[in-house]
C-alpha cells in the first residue's frame, strides 16, 4: 500500500468507540491539506448499541453475516490460489497483515452521525448521484484516512444507512465535503449492491464495486466486545484477476494468471485450526476467530495483502490497537491453515 507524504494534520477529534447492532431481525501531487472543520472539538457522541452488543449491520441471513459451515465445499483450485497468494509478486510474507496498527496509516476511520451534526451536500464526480449525499450528516471532527485512498466510513443509524468514501476531503473555506467515490448501503437490508440482482433494497449502490462501508474494517468496539460477527474485506497484494464473482459487481484487477483470485472470492481459516494454540494476542484472536467463522473476501487491491483495522488515530483517539501488523502471520496463506470457497459461494442461511 504505497502512501503519499501529506502535511501534518491538526487532530482535534476524540471519536467515540464505534459500535454495530443487528438491524432488522473508499495520488495526486502534494498540496496543502484541507484544514479541519472550524467548529471541530471533542467528538463525544456515544456509538449506538443494542442490548450491550456492538452494532451489526444488515440482516442476520445476509451473505455478510452468515457463517461458513464446517463442511463447506472447497474451491477445486484452492491449492493453486493459495500458492499464488503466498508467493506471487507483492505477496510479502505470504500472510494476511493488519493495516492500521502500529504506525501504519492504512486503517479506516469510522464516524457515527447523530442529530445536531451538520449536514452536507457532498460533491461527487459527474455521473455519481446518491440522494443521501445531498443531505449527509458528518460529525464536525471527521477526517478521512491520511493516505492516498482518503477512505472513511460514516454510520447514520437513525437514518438507517452507512456510507463508504474514497478520497473524502473537507474544505474549510467553503465548509464543504467532496469525494472521488461513495457507496450507500442500508443497514436493515441484506447489504448487497443492487447490481447483484439480489439486493433487498434498491438504494444500495455506489462506486465501490459491491463493497460496503460496514465490513471494510475490523472495528475496535467489536473486538473489545469479543466478537466480529460478519465477513471482512481484504485487499490483495498480488494482482487479482480482472474477473469478479458474487457479491462483487466489478474488479480493479488486471491479472490473466489462472491462479489469480477474482474479486469477491471468499477464504476462511480452516475449522480444524485450533486458534487457542496459535499464541495470538487477545485482539488478534478475536479477528482470527471471525476469519474462521465468517472468513474474508477479496474486495480490493493493494501493495500487500491486508485487512484494515479501524483508524482510531485519525479519529483522534490515539492508537487503540496493541496487536502488531504481523499478528496473523503464524497463519500463512497455505492449505494447512486456509480454505478457499467456490466462486460465488453463498453459505446456507441460518436455521
Amino acid at each position: 500500500m504505497p502512501g503519499r507524504t501529506r502535511g501534518a494534520r491538526r487532530r482535534n477529534a476524540v471519536a467515540a468507540a464505534a459500535c454495530v447492532v443487528v438491524l432488522g431481525a473508499a495520488v495526486s501531487a502534494c498540496t496543502a491539506d484541507p484544514a479541519p472543520h472550524p467548529d471541530a472539538g471533542p467528538y463525544e457522541s456515544p456509538p449506538p448499541a443494542v442490548a450491550g452488543h456492538a452494532l451489526r449491520a444488515f440482516t442476520a441471513d445476509s451473505w455478510w453475516n452468515t457463517p461458513v459451515p464446517a463442511n463447506a465445499p472447497s474451491n477445486p483450485r484452492a491449492d493453486q490460489i493459495l500458492q499464488y497468494m503466498r508467493t506471487a509478486k507483492e505477496a510479502g510474507d505470504g500472510c494476511l497483515r493488519l493495516a492500521g496498527t502500529e504506525g501504519n496509516a492504512w486503517g479506516q476511520p469510522v464516524y457515527w452521525a447523530e442529530p445536531g451534526d451538520p449536514s452536507y451536500d457532498v460533491q461527487l464526480p459527474s455521473g455519481q448521484d446518491l440522494p443521501e449525499l445531498h443531505d449527509l450528516r458528518i460529525p464536525v471532527s471527521a477526517e478521512a484516512a491520511d493516505n492516498n485512498d482518503g477512505s472513511m466510513t460514516i454510520f447514520d443509524v437513525e437514518r438507517g444507512y452507512t456510507v463508504a468514501f474514497t478520497n473524502a476531503e473537507y474544505d474549510r473555506g467553503s465548509d464543504s465535503w467532496k469525494a472521488a467515490g461513495a457507496t450507500v448501503t442500508y443497514l436493515a437490508s441484506n447489504g448487497l449492491d443492487v447490481r447483484t440482482g439480489q439486493s433487498s433494497d434498491p438504494r444500495n449502490k455506489g462506486s465501490h464495486r459491491g463493497n460496503n462501508g460496514a465490513v471494510m474494517m475490523a472495528r475496535v468496539d467489536e473486538v473489545t466486545a469479543g466478537q466480529i460477527a460478519h465477513v471482512l474485506k481484504v485487499a490483495s497484494g498480488p494482482e487479482v484477476s480482472k474477473r469478479h464473482v458474487f457479491p462483487m459487481v466489478g474488479s480493479d484487477g488486471s491479472s490473466k494468471d489462472p491462479a489469480a483470485p477474482p474479486q469477491g472470492l471468499r477464504f476462511r481459516i480452516k475449522p480444524s485450526v485450533d486458534l487457542t494454540r496459535m499464541n495470538l494476542d487477545p485482539q488478534a484472536l478475536v479477528i482470527a476467530t471471525a476469519l474462521q467463522d465468517y472468513g474474508f473476501y477479496i474486495g480490493d487491491s493493494s501493495g500487500v495483502t491486508a485487512l484494515k483495522l479501524e483508524d482510531t488515530r485519525t479519529e483522534g483517539r490515539g492508537q487503540m490497537w496493541s496487536t502488531p501488523a504481523t499478528a496473523l502471520c503464524g497463519l500463512p496463506l497455505s492449505p494447512e491453515y486456509w480454505d478457499v470457497l467456490p466462486e460465488g459461494y453463498q453459505p446456507p442461511p441460518p436455521a
